[in-house]
């Protein structure tokens, strides 16, 4: 075995550990190894479990030598840890062939069918298995040491490490015991550590983990059952159901926490439903008549995978928001959310791009008082007008003297034309078509039950043809009056059918600007415009990257002036393999970042914080790239630019309840000659209350690109930073648009 190839195969037995707590960290695998270890002959046998398969896995095919992941060998390890629990001490003492045997086939027998259960829920449920396959080999093999007579019921306890005589309340003795019993060793000791872990990874997961077993003990208590009787009984079930439902597969939140709740009442249910007590006749004296029949893992696998199958049947994505970024860690996945995903989209809203292109009137909107009415009201109608708010120049009648008409209509979304009426003629200005209500339209179907209509079009300017697949952006049609329109206008909708007259659908549109009252302009990443709002659509700076010089590979350097003295700061641009673009600075700042569709936006801060990559990541949280116009827009940046590593965890725990602390930017764009200049306000309020107020300058040109950077604090100046121009050139590399 190559060294790389060793390195990535022993970096997958941490991270099978890890996986059984929804994390993906080595630090955290290696701990729950060692708690597993101090029931020596559990954790030793899980160990040589999860061995087995992964040498089988990739002796046979199923991934490769160098992969780090321990996904597919996670329940080889929960089999082997029930095997060597389980398995009478005597007999493994003795080291037994038939127990080593026993070990070896449950553990490839449990690999092939999580390999086979996964695959089917993925392609059917769009999500892993989990622990099914674990469980479900769980009562066979459990069975079988009944049946051979190898488990009575006593006589299988194996020695610990350490003995203690620790005894707590109730609630308190069965929780750690209900945590240890995750890895097999239900004792106290090790559930107060295993605790601690969970803590360390995630105050929400460790919250929840609470409020499953909270629910497990009250409902014991009304039920008499009186004790979780350690593996037998639901305390890590509901413990684990909380967890899964409330943090790692939604985003945390007040509805997720509602549905995790629900979801650990009807876990409870489940496992009192199928705990039980398994009969058999026995000569033997001394042997009991019956044992406790073990439930496993079946009831957080068969509620998790139900509940959240379910979810992602919702005809609206809305609250509580799917967890589909592939990040496990609650909070890490929240804080992607609030910073990539909720600040530029709204949960479960389309968004789509406006169908025309320069400066257009909303002459009616959502709501309007002539047609957008009742199943027709989330639309738009789309006019032009000149500066005196005339549609057309004065005394002019005919259609061809109407500004809009003949104005050209492109996709407002990707997707493939469903229906085509091009034939109605276009009415006189006045006169109206009844009978042929939208005149002229195409209708483009994008997946998923979603598409736009575009009518009122021009007789004849339709070129597309029914089944072609049309991109972004690609011209369709041209502007009319055909149809239910008394002058030329586009109606515009997104709708939930093909037909014309569909119910239309709530939807956003991206990257448009309103003009003001004082000619300046307002940027909207996404939302709706509104009657009587001018708006005109952001044309993309396609070559935004290298104009900022933020190319894959490219670097750049600034000379800074702080409180500290006068330093020289480089920047490098590098790219991770999940596509994540990120400026790293030599002073040990890291700043994640996208630009798409001519926007850069700021993603992430990590490291130093007194740098001039932290005072970039203030003023630049988000750029629209817009030369000979003063433009303005609001944003909410990211945590982590405006806090340290705890405030930052500390809001992401309260967020979900309250937003505390808030993050609000604001800023103005101005172009002057070949200069733009960015100024721009970030605060950070605490329950209402300005805590600090961040100001920034920034300087930009399209030649130079990063000019200079200024960072106050509550009027003193941090920090200057103004660019070194590199006497070498950079060799940069192609670099792709990012999708924030």
């Amino acid at each position: 075995m190559k060294s790389g190839n060793l390195l990535a195969f022993l970096k997958a037995i941490p991270n099978t550990y890890s996986t059984t707590l929804f994390s993906d960290s080595i630090s955290i695998g290696l701990a729950l190894m060692a708690l597993t270890l101090v029931s020596p002959i559990v954790g030793l046998s899980g160990l040589l479990a999860l061995l087995i398969a992964m040498l089988a896995t990739r002796s046979l095919g199923f991934e490769a030598w160098d992969s780090s992941s321990g996904v597919l060998s996670f329940n080889s390890l929960l089999i082997g840890l029930a095997v060597g629990y389980y398995y009478p001490y005597s007999g493994v003492a003795t080291l037994n062939v038939h127990f080593f045997g026993l070990l070896i086939v449950a553990s490839l027998s449990t690999m092939f069918i999580y390999i086979g259960l996964n695959y089917l829920t993925q392609s059917l449920l769009k999500m892993p298995s989990m622990s099914l396959a674990f469980s479900i080999a769980a009562v066979f093999f459990w069975y079988y040491l009944v049946r051979g007579g190898y488990f009575s019921g006593f006589g299988f306890q194996k020695p610990l490490l350490f003995q203690h005589q620790l005894q707590l309340s109730w609630f308190w003795q069965d929780y750690f015991l209900s945590l240890g019993s995750i890895m097999f060793v239900p004792d106290v000791i090790v559930g107060i550590m295993l605790a601690i872990v969970l803590f360390m990874i995630t105050r929400i997961g460790f919250m929840l983990s609470l409020v499953g077993w909270s629910i497990c003990y009250f409902l014991l208590q009304y039920t008499n059952l009186g004790s979780t009787y350690g593996m037998f009984f639901p305390g890590f079930n509901l413990i684990l159901i909380s967890m899964a439902v409330g943090s790692v597969f939604l985003i945390p939140g007040k509805s997720s926490y509602l549905l995790a709740i629900f979801a650990t009442v009807v876990g409870f249910l489940l496992a009192y439903a199928m705990s039980g007590k398994y009969y058999y006749s026995d000569l033997m004296s001394g042997r009991p008549s019956f044992l406790y029949l073990p439930i496993f893992a079946f009831p957080v696998n068969i509620v998790v995978l139900g509940l959240i199958y379910a979810m992602r049947l919702r005809l609206h994505q809305r609250s509580p928001i799917l967890n589909e970024y592939g990040i496990l860690h609650p909070e890490k996945a929240l804080d992607a959310y609030l910073s990539r995903y909720r600040r530029f989209a709204s949960a479960g809203v389309p968004q789509i791009q406006m169908p025309v292109s320069g400066q257009w009137l909303i002459t009616q909107g959502h709501n309007g008082a002539h047609t957008h009415k009742k199943d027709w009201a989330l639309a738009w109608d789309f006019e032009i007008v000149d500066k005196s708010g005339n549609k057309a120049p004065d005394d002019q009648t005919a259609l061809a003297d109407y500004y809009c008409y003949s104005k050209a209509v492109y996709a407002a979304a990707a997707g493939y034309v469903s229906k085509v009426v091009n034939s109605i003629q276009d009415n006189p200005i006045g006169d109206v078509n009844t009978v042929d209500n939208w005149g002229n339209y195409i209708s483009i179907n994008h997946g998923y039950g979603f598409y736009t209509l575009y009518a009122h079009l021009k007789e004849g300017s339709v070129k597309v043809a029914e089944g072609d697949y049309i991109k972004m952006g690609e011209k369709i049609g041209q502007v009319g009056n055909s149809g239910r329109s008394f002058v030329p206008h586009l109606h515009f909708q997104a709708q939930a059918a093909i037909d014309a007259g569909s119910r239309t659908i709530f939807s956003h549109i991206l990257n448009y600007k309103i003009l003001q009252a004082d000619g300046s302009y307002q940027f909207v990443a996404s939302g709706v415009p509104k009657e009587g709002e001018l708006i005109s659509p952001l044309v993309p700076e396609k070559d935004l990257t290298n104009i900022l010089q933020l190319g894959y590979g490219q670097s750049q350097s600034f000379e800074v002036e702080s409180s500290q003295g006068t330093t020289v700061e480089t920047w490098k641009v590098d790219l991770d393999l999940y596509g994540t673009h990120s400026i790293v600075a030599d002073c040990g700042s890291r700043l994640e970042f996208s630009v798409y569709q001519g926007i850069f936006n700021v993603l992430n801060l990590k490291g130093k914080r007194k740098s001039a990559l932290s005072a970039f990541a203030f003023a630049a949280g988000r750029i629209p790239w817009i030369e000979n116009q003063n433009v303005s827009w609001r944003d909410e940046p990211s945590l982590s630019v405006a806090m340290n590593p705890f405030w930052k965890n500390l809001s992401l725990f309260l967020i979900p309840f309250f937003k505390p602390i808030r993050v609000q930017s604001s800023a103005t764009l101005s172009s002057q000659e070949k200069m733009l200049e960015i100024s721009g306000t970030t605060e950070l309020r605490l329950l209402g209350l300005s805590l600090k107020t961040y100001k920034t300058d920034l300087q930009l040109s399209r030649d130079s690109g990063i000019i200079q950077i200024t960072l106050d604090c509550d009027g003193k100046t941090l920090l200057k930073a103004k660019h070194i121009e590199h006497k070498e050139s950079n060799d940069v590399q192609e670099n792709p648009d990012l999708d924030s």
